[in-house]
Order: C-alpha cells, then structure tokens, then sequence
C-alpha cells in the first residue's frame, strides 16, 4: 500500500512520524514522509521517501511577530497578526501535502496539517488522523492547551474553547486554502473537520503511551492511543568522542535543553541553568536547540550539545529538564529517568501536569516564572527523591514494553481493507 503522512513542525514533532514511517515500511508498504525541506535528508537516512515542504517552522517561530503573538501577555489581541501569518505558511504547506499524497492509497495526518480531510475526500481514499498529544474533547481531562487545569465539569468547556481559539488562527487560511483550490464551501469549525469522515469510522492514532495518559471513556471506538512511536539511533551510531568522555569522568549529570522554544535573551537562560547546576553540585548537558541555550564559558562540570539522540542520551542521565514538547517528553518517559518540565505554551502544560501527576517528576513553574533557586529545588527532588526515582524508572520499563508502532500499523491495515470494501459496495 502506497501511504503518504503529512507531518509539519519541529523536529520533534516528526520524529515519531518518521518512527511510524519506517515501521509501516518493514510492514512492507511504501511510505512518503511530507515534512519540512531541511529534515529531508534526516528522513531519507532512514530509508524513507522524504516529500520537502517549503516552511522551515524553525523560522516561523523565530519571526519576532509570531513570537510575540505566542508568548505577549495580550495574545489575544496578536491574533489578526498571527493569522496573517499563518495564511502564507499553511497554504502552502497543504499545498505541499495535497502533491505528496498525488498517488496515495492512504493517508496519515498531524492535526496541523489539516488540509487531510480534503485530501481523503477528494481522493476518495482512506485516511487518519494523528496526534502526539489529546486534542480531541474531553470531559476526563482539561485540555492540554491551558496553563491550568479546572477540572470536573469545565474539562469539557476547555477543549472546546481551546479549539474555538485555535479556529481563530487557523480557519481562515484552511478556508481560503480549500474553497479556492475546490470551490466548495467553507467550513464552520474543527469539530466539522474532525467528523468529514465519520461515515467510514475514520481512525485517530494518539501516538503516547496510555499508561501516560489513558484514553478517556468518553472517546469513541475509533480512537485508539497506541503507545509511543519511536525512532531509535541508527544501528552502529557513535556519541561524539568528547561526549563519551565527560559522561565517562563522573556521576550523570542532568540534561536542559529546550528543544523548538527559543528565547528573546538565551545568554540569561543559560545563566539561570548553569547557576542551579552551581547550587546543587551538579554535572550538567546543555542543549542548545532552536536558541533557548547558549554557549557560555563554564566549568569542566557543563558539556555542550548541538544535536544528541534522546534515546541514547536520556537513560544516561540523573534527570532531564526540558520544556514538555511531546517528543522530549517522552524520551525522558521512555528512559525512566525523572522530568523536570517548565513550559513555554500550548500543550507542554498539559505534559507538566501529566509527569507531576504520574509522580515522575517534581512540580515546577512555567518558563516565564523560573528562578535559578525554583530549577535548583527541582533537581535536588528529581536526583534525591529515591521514591520518585523509581516511579520513573518502573514507569520507563513499561513503556519500553509497549510497541506503538505495530499497534497504529495494525489499525491503519485494518482500517484501508474495511474502507476499500465498504466503498466498493456503493461503487
């Protein structure tokens, strides 16, 4: 079966998409990975056809206005900003994507990739949706989105007021996108979006762990959370030679890196990290990711990374503090060491409060609040708490069990052969 996945963001956004690709291929089917032009020789590395989408999102985020409009205390009111922006980067990249899946026989979306459901529909093919956090409404949970979480009965109410937001950013150029390439008419929201297909019980794969978050019972038949889709270091890889050799010179250090989030000062960010390293003894890894670490000048103590696996890297370290990007997070699940998360936006709340929740990391503040003195009390918890340690590690034993991929590769073969014969009876 030929498969195009449409799956656009940062890089941890398409590692596991990558991870389900390689997988749905030694299943024996034919995948294209439609993901940003600069992961394209990444995704061809590991054996998959690589379709380069024209956005770089490491310069989207960048952009001073779209950073402004994520992270200004009156976003609300960035929003006609942000929009206009959005409008150039997503009709493009459904473009891209309506072109990678020209030959398709099934196709796999991230819900930010939303031009799918047209793709399907036009295509009169089967297809999925994908997710790397829950984003489907609720009432067991908040929704990832906010920086809170009310609980009872307004869980509800949160799901569908975040995606009443994310409609404000996103419809108009979903609308333009598809009324002008398929002059039909607009839609009114996500949930007519995420219900198109229901006819034809179209799956949604939630790519994490349910022993992380379990899927609520409140969700239909067709959705099914997996467990985690991971990409593992190429057979044979080698750590830098000068990596190897500070892991090898004392006890492990703690991980910090931010992944996509960048920061309008790094050098102060890498100040307040290397002065809680300071407070409590620690050894540290600084990841310098999209711009929220610097290089500063330090001690023998601190070692400095560009570019690490996280499944190699993460089981070798005392504790991991990170933004709660849904990759990142599950990496430090994964490798059974305790997370010390303090989000930036959007569902790295969501992810902070689940690891609090869970007892496998210590509560923290969001990225805005934090203190040198507040990440130092962090880590002294996540490398003493003998308690919480081994939470972490029981918990990492478990998901190490679990093959997420197999399970979404399964849905998605059982899904295409009903599909196929439930539309050739009304051929």
């Amino acid at each position: 079966m030929k498969i195009t996945i449409c799956a656009l963001g940062s890089r941890g956004d398409t590692q596991p998409f990558l991870a389900l690709a390689v997988g749905l291929q030694q299943a024996g089917h034919r995948v294209t990975l439609a993901a940003t032009h600069n992961f394209a020789e990444w995704i061809r590395s590991q054996g998959v056809t690589a379709y380069p989408v024209r956005h770089n999102p490491q310069e989207d985020m960048q952009d001073p206005e779209i950073q402004a409009a994520i992270k200004g205390r009156n976003w609300l009111r960035q929003l006609p900003v942000l929009r206009d922006k959005l409008n150039a980067i997503l009709s493009e990249m459904m473009d891209d994507c309506w072109q990678a899946a020209e030959d398709a026989e099934f196709v796999i979306v991230n819900t930010i990739a939303y031009g799918g459901a047209e793709i399907a529909s036009q295509r009169d093919i089967p297809m999925a949706f994908a997710a790397l956090q829950p984003l489907y409404p609720t009432r067991a949970f908040s929704s990832f989105a906010f920086p809170f979480a009310p609980g009872g009965r307004w869980n509800y109410l949160t799901h569908k007021l975040g995606l009443r937001l994310m409609w404000l950013m996103f419809g108009v150029p979903i609308n333009h996108w598809r009324t002008t390439r398929f002059d039909v008419s607009p839609w009114r929201s996500f949930s007519e979006i995420f219900n198109a297909r229901r006819d034809f019980d179209t799956p949604w794969l939630w790519g994490y762990s349910p022993l992380v978050v379990p899927k609520p019972p409140d969700w239909e038949d067709h959705h099914y959370v997996t467990g985690y889709w991971f990409l593992d270091a190429p057979s044979g890889w080698q750590p830098p030679a000068e990596l190897a050799c500070f892991l090898e010179s004392g006890p492990p250090p703690v991980y910090m890196g931010f992944g996509s989030m960048s920061d309008k000062d790094p050098e102060r960010q890498t100040r307040l990290a290397l002065r809680a390293l300071e407070i409590t003894g620690q050894r540290g890894v600084l990841s310098t990711g999209w711009g929220g670490i610097a290089r500063l000048a330090t001690s023998a103590s601190v070692f400095y990374i560009d570019d690490v696996p996280h499944g190699w890297l993460f089981p070798r370290m005392a504790a991991v503090v990170h933004h709660g990007g849904a990759g990142t997070t599950a990496a430090g699940l994964r490798a059974g060491v305790p997370g010390i998360i303090t989000p930036y936006s959007g569902d790295q709340y969501g992810w902070a409060r689940w690891v609090e929740k869970l007892g496998v990391g210590p509560r923290i503040t969001d990225n805005k609040r934090l203190t040198a003195e507040k990440l130092a009390q962090a880590i002294d918890t996540a490398v003493n708490d003998s308690a919480l340690r081994a939470r972490a590690a029981a918990l990492g034993d478990r998901i190490r069990a679990e093959n997420g991929v197999a399970r979404a590769a399964e849905v998605i073969e059982r899904h295409s052969a009903e599909f196929n014969q439930r539309f050739d009876s009304k051929r």
